[in-house]
């Protein structure tokens, strides 16, 4: 009995050592390391999830730095890296093995996205300027909606105020491509659904309030809007006339400083613009966006709301009288399963290429496209 014995023992160690030396191998792991970027290839996205994934099961995540740099180790084998910032991502294929270069990953799944023109507004120009472009031909990996004359309507009057420039800087691929305009747009909840994002740019036509009810659905549903400046009337229905979130001085369009140094009070936009672009604003940085009757945020909710930027201003009160204090001028909030943006201040910017001001937008894009 005992070479029996014997042998059964032996072909156990074999199998354990078997089992061991294979598992040692799976368990190996290698260093992975890469790049994530905007659709122009060029741009790095901060705080971007990294998702490695087997067989839809995530193995490892991880999150850009203000590099838009990611680095993590995972055991040899095949994946799936899936990586995004909001409703903005892309996937590939790769191998882990010995040899792991870096590699860079650029935002190519685009969020379906609206912009409605105005008059003094122009987020058209920066999105087109983070590579929301067809290479090809130039035009706009966009819908833009004529938000100025719609059909039937009157437009708006810009003698009434002392608005400053109308924003004359155009680039013929960002001209309506769309066959409806923004009043068929917010009178249609389907219409409405469509659009995971949906920009309003300041100087659009305000007669449309009458549906700020279904701007409220749109947003409570996963929608995220965008809005800047004199399109405040349109969050109305979100802040439940005035009463949450935001409350909106009276009287409305009271604003007179055309310029402030305000302050960014997020340290990741401050290091994302100092590292990446130079920009050296020791937190502060010059805002030019305003009209000379632009609309001021009396307060927020801190509890729901996040302020993203304060600065010294100046606006009338209802007397006329010129009152000077700090206000807060740009914010993001939650609404059901969606969320809003909303700035005092807006962008003129150029088919050229960034300003100081331009790259804080940039950066505004893809936090608001994030905003969960």
């Amino acid at each position: 009995m005992k070479p029996l014995v014997l042998s059964c023992l032996a072909l156990f160690l074999l199998i354990s050592c078997s089992d061991n030396e294979e598992t040692s191998t799976t368990s190996e792991t290698f260093a992975i390391a890469g790049k994530l970027l905007a659709p122009n290839n060029t741009d790095p996205i901060y705080n971007g999830l990294v998702s490695i994934n087997k067989n839809t099961t995530i193995i490892k995540q991880t999150r850009t730095d203000s590099k838009g740099e990611f680095s993590l180790s995972i055991p040899k084998g095949e994946y799936t890296i899936t990586l995004s910032k909001g409703k903005f991502s892309t996937e590939k294929e790769i191998v882990v093995n010995e040899e792991n270069p870096v590699t860079n990953f650029t935002l190519d799944i685009l969020p379906k996205i609206a912009v409605v023109t105005g008059h003094y507004d122009k987020i058209e120009n920066i999105l087109y300027n983070i590579g929301l472009v067809n290479p090809i031909n130039g035009d706009p990996l966009f819908d833009i909606i004529e938000g100025i004359n719609l059909s039937g309507k009157t437009p708006i009057n810009t003698n009434n105020h002392n608005h400053g420039p109308v924003n004359t800087n155009k680039n013929d691929n960002l001209e309506p491509n769309v066959d409806f305009d923004f009043g068929d747009l917010i009178a249609s909840p389907d219409l409405l659904a469509e659009y995971d994002i949906i920009f309003l740019n300041c100087g659009l036509n305000e007669s449309k309030t009458d549906y700020n009810n279904n701007v409220l659905d749109y947003v409570t549903n996963g929608g995220i809007l965008y809005t800047t400046d004199w399109a405040f009337k349109y969050l109305n229905g979100i802040t439940n006339d005035n009463t949450e979130y935001l409350e909106f001085y009276t009287p409305e369009k009271s604003g007179v400083s055309t310029s402030t140094e305000a302050e960014i009070l997020d340290q990741g936009a401050i290091t994302w613009l100092e590292i990446n672009f130079g920009i050296s604003i020791d937190n502060f940085v010059e805002i030019e966006g305003f009209l000379n009757s632009w609309q001021v945020v009396n307060s927020y909710d801190s509890d729901s709301v996040i302020s993203w930027i304060n600065g010294p201003v100046e606006y009338n009160d209802e007397n006329g009288d010129v009152i000077s204090e700090n206000k807060d001028l740009a914010f993001t909030f939650l609404v059901g399963d969606g969320g809003v943006f909303y700035s005092s201040f807006h962008t003129h910017g150029t088919i050229e290429g960034f300003s100081d001001l331009d790259r804080v937008m940039e950066f505004f894009v893809f936090e608001l496209s994030d905003i969960e």
